[in-house]
């Protein structure tokens, strides 16, 4: 009986044996990632052309254990700019380099969520000062910031170094969602609305969500973001933008939110239908010390002492194009166009004066008949070109955004940007403000050309041309950051418009009187020059240069003789140009030295 037993062990130990010998281990999780190349959703941090992208995305060299991704990018650039404001008192040279340098861990451990962490340091070269002033080696570090210290003012920081992205993407959700939470960078179309603006030193990011539905022929995006907080400060972290900690911030609670759908159409063309917002709550004029809330009587929703009433802007558009391979034109085909607008509602935290048949009240009734200022601007654009031999592409493009040629009314006409990239997207990437970055599209027409040779051997040469001319004379020329190139102090509606501008006509009143020389509409010409190649599988090369010819709309103001001066109602001498001192100087130019290393 025992040996029958022990028999029967040793037959059930030796099958077990048996079958542990022949099982099958489950099969270890390996990103598709590293196969296909990493997907567009994970790169929107650098800036490169789409043959150096392609090389690097799918390099398998960075992988570690088929789940976890790691990426560098370097960028230093040599920028030379002079005399882009037209002054002749005051040339405005500048001769900097800069360098953009960041470092990201992409984890994709399963099919269920991916997460990013992208680390970056922006700086113009000069590096960080190591010694306080007093020790004789501060002194060899001239051209760095002097060290920050608490409670010292915004105007003198270190470089900037900090996390671009920090997100985690869930996917396979119901209806097989995508939700993607964090710091992320978002990028549209041709990013004109907006965009990750990759060419600045720093570039964007959003601090949200979104919520996508991606099919093969349409997706639909949902999304929404904060950057501007007043309920900050836990546990001693501030929110930069922080407007009672940080005078530079421009807002008071803001959310940026909207959708974004695309539509691919039989192949042949692509729409995209999108909105995007921005809603920002009133900004108080004073905070309680203690407290650190508003004061009541900055509460007065009718108030004209305040500094701002809510602000809504309102952007909604579409966009029609025939580049229906991830926004290149599919293999074979030669002729590329482009459709978009845009228009914008909503209210600009303005409340103005009503007029009576077109005249103010007397001041002592005005307050009795308010409005609130409306965004009323649009935009417009459409580019085109057919490319010959698969090398050789000419193209055109005619660009309008709206101006406001009386802003004494209820109505903004003038377009307002939004998040912008500056440069767009590659091909296209200076279609844009032209390598100058000197013009925002705000109250603009502009008319351009383009000729752009892709050599295999030499790289990609394009040669561009910009006619850059005003939608409202009345209105300012406006810089790529958004502000007018003016001083002028509009005040409030019933105040008297001041015409003070550096480098542009303006008359806010829609006065053709107020002016004492005629009211040009011509800005500039620009003309580009640029060469990107892509020397080996993880470093490009890319040369810029340009030169601009002052129009009539500078010409007329810098060369006046006389000024106006709104509070006698009168002209005057204008003792800048008798004095030298605001002649205009037809001349700028500007010119880089880009290089891309990325891995």
């Amino acid at each position: 009986m025992n040996l029958r037993i022990l028999s029967t062990i040793c037959l059930i130990l030796f099958s077990a044996n048996t079958v542990n010998l022949f099982a099958v281990e489950p099969e270890r999780y390996k990103s598709p990632m590293v196969e296909k190349g990493i997907e567009a959703d994970y790169t929107k941090h650098m800036f490169l052309e789409p043959e150096l992208a392609a090389k690097v995305n799918k390099s398998q060299q960075m992988w570690i254990n088929d789940i976890i991704r790691l990426g560098i990018y370097l960028r230093p650039r040599e920028e030379v700019r002079n005399n882009l404001d037209f002054n002749k008192s005051s040339s405005g040279y500048t001769d900097r380099t800069m360098q953009t340098s960041s470092m990201y861990l992409l984890i994709d451990p399963n099919p269920y969520v991916t997460a990013k962490i992208t680390f970056q340091d922006s700086r113009v070269w000069g590096g960080d000062s190591p010694a306080t002033a007093g020790d004789i080696r501060a002194n060899f570090f001239a051209n760095t910031p002097n060290t920050s210290v608490a409670g010292q003012a915004n105007t003198t920081s270190l470089n900037s170094t900090g996390i671009r992205e920090a997100f985690v993407m869930l996917k396979k959700l119901p209806l097989d969602l995508k939700i993607q939470v964090g710091r992320q960078i978002w990028t549209y179309g041709d990013q004109r609305m907006i965009g990750g603006a990759n060419w600045t030193i720093n570039g964007l990011s959003y601090d949200g969500a979104r919520v996508m539905f991606d099919r093969p022929d349409y997706k639909i995006h949902f999304f929404a973001a904060r950057p501007y907080w007043t309920q900050s400060g836990v546990n001693g972290v501030v929110s930069a933008n922080d407007p009672k900690a940080n005078s530079n911030a421009k807002g008071s609670d803001t959310t940026l939110f909207g959708n974004y759908n695309t539509i691919k159409v039989l192949d042949a063309f692509v729409v995209d239908l999108y909105s995007i917002n921005v809603v920002r709550k009133w900004i108080p004029n004073t905070y309680n010390s203690v407290t650190g809330l508003p004061n009541v009587s900055a509460d007065d929703p009718l108030a004209q002492t305040r500094s701002k009433q809510s602000q809504e802007l309102y952007t909604a558009g579409f966009r029609l194009t025939n580049r229906t391979a991830n926004n290149f034109l599919p293999k074979g085909s030669a002729w590329d166009w482009t459709w978009e607008s845009a228009w914008q509602a909503g209210f600009t935290g303005r409340r103005i004066n009503e007029k009576v048949a077109g005249y103010a009240l007397p001041s002592t009734y005005q307050n009795l008949l308010t409005e609130r200022e409306k965004y009323t601007g649009q935009f417009h654009v459409a580019q085109t070109g057919y490319t010959f031999f698969e090398k050789l592409r000419f193209g055109a493009q005619i660009m309008y955004a709206s101006g406001d040629k009386n802003r004494s009314d209820g109505s903004s006409s003038t377009f307002q940007t939004l998040s912008t990239p500056r440069f767009g997207v590659i091909p296209y990437y200076n279609g844009v403000a032209g390598l100058s970055e000197n013009i925002d599209y705000k109250n603009l027409i502009s008319k351009s050309v383009s000729v752009t040779y892709n050599s295999d051997e030499w790289g990609t040469f394009q040669l561009s041309f910009f006619q850059n001319d005003k939608a409202q004379r009345q209105d300012a020329w406006y810089a790529i950051n958004g502000a007018g190139n003016s001083t002028t102090n509009i005040g409030e509606a019933n105040s008297s418009p001041v015409s003070s501008a550096k480098g542009s006509t303006e008359n806010y009143a829609d006065n053709a009187y107020a002016m004492p020389y005629s009211l040009g509409k011509h800005i500039y010409n620009e003309i580009d020059f640029s060469w990107m190649a892509v020397i080996n599988d993880n470093v490009s090369i890319w040369l810029g240069v340009g030169y601009l010819k002052a129009g009539n709309s500078v010409v007329n103001y810098r060369n006046s003789g006389m000024a106006y001066n709104a509070a006698t109602n009168s002209f005057e001498l204008n003792s800048d140009f008798l004095l030298g001192k605001n002649k205009v100087a037809r001349d700028g130019s500007m010119a880089y030295l880009q290089v891309n290393a990325a891995f």
